[in-house]
């Protein structure tokens, strides 16, 4: 990205008639940057077959350092007894909070980014699958100027402008045993590479390029702790069981923050129930 002013720059805000202005960033991510702690916040609301494909992805494409924190609602198809597996044997820090009920959401939720030490953090469903170099993309687009509060990627299920809407390929979850043997989660890594590569074709198709958006959905959201601590993520839907990223980007937006998307960084996302809007 070329260099900024530091207000932040006219050109990249929506046009007249709304449009989404697309610019270029540099991909190179300093050394200070890659050194900061990044805390993933993963949502799981059962769904166990898709936890079991997106954790894989997570330990295979994040950048140390990163730290995993499961908030678990109401889950009764052996996803307690996976993630405490993952926790025993993962190569990094895991913290896993539990709500009984999804009216326990708002508290459990609060709970899990109450316990993120990064300075960045991540808010993720468990039915995505996230691919190569996602975590370097976030930060350095959040990295890239003071006043992006909070970024995401695109997806195939994503609401516009994020939304890719045709993909070559196809990809199920596959509902198997629990297990808690931590060794056993790369055996999934099979069934997802066409996903992977999708996404460096489009990395090298799109590469650099990001844009301005007013809302952003709420199946990966990356926050830095600066803003995290000034604006509140939860809303009173939270007491209800949902997170509604609209009413964050809204906030956001509000506090003075500009909302951004890396184009260039594909992740997929089944796009089951769960608990964010």
């Amino acid at each position: 990205m070329a260099s900024m002013e530091p207000k932040f720059p006219a050109d990249i805000l929506f046009g007249q008639e709304g449009e989404v202005q697309r610019q270029t960033r540099s991909q190179a991510g300093s050394g200070k940057e890659a050194a900061r702690l990044v805390s993933v916040v993963v949502a799981c609301c059962g769904q166990l077959e898709y936890t079991r494909l997106c954790v894989p992805s997570l330990v295979r494409h994040s950048r140390q350092p990163f730290e995993l924190i499961f908030v678990d609602i109401g889950s009764l198809d052996g996803t307690p007894e996976y993630l405490t597996g993952v926790a025993d044997t993962a190569p990094v820090r895991v913290e896993i909070v539990r709500a009984t009920t999804e009216t326990d959401f708002g508290a459990a939720a609060a709970e899990g980014l109450a316990r993120a030490r990064g300075d960045f953090v991540v808010w993720l469903n468990n039915d995505t699958i996230v691919t190569n170099d996602w975590l370097q993309q976030l930060v350095s687009l959040s990295s890239s100027h003071e006043l992006i509060g909070m970024v995401g990627p695109m997806s195939n299920y994503a609401p516009a402008p994020q939304r890719v809407a045709n993909v070559p390929y196809r990809i199920g979850a596959r509902a198997k045993a629990p297990t808690t043997d931590h060794s056993r989660l790369e055996g999934n890594l099979a069934d997802i590479e066409t996903v992977d590569q999708f996404a460096r074709q489009w990395r090298e198709h799109n590469r650099g390029q990001w844009f301005e958006t007013e809302r952003l959905a709420g199946f990966c959201l990356l926050i830095k702790r600066a803003v995290f601590q000034k604006v509140s993520f939860f809303d009173e839907q939270a007491e209800k069981g949902r997170f509604d990223a609209d009413a964050l980007s809204r906030r956001i937006r509000q506090a003075g923050y500009h909302l951004a998307c890396c184009q260039d960084l594909f992740i997929h996302h089944f796009g089951s129930r769960l608990v964010a809007s």
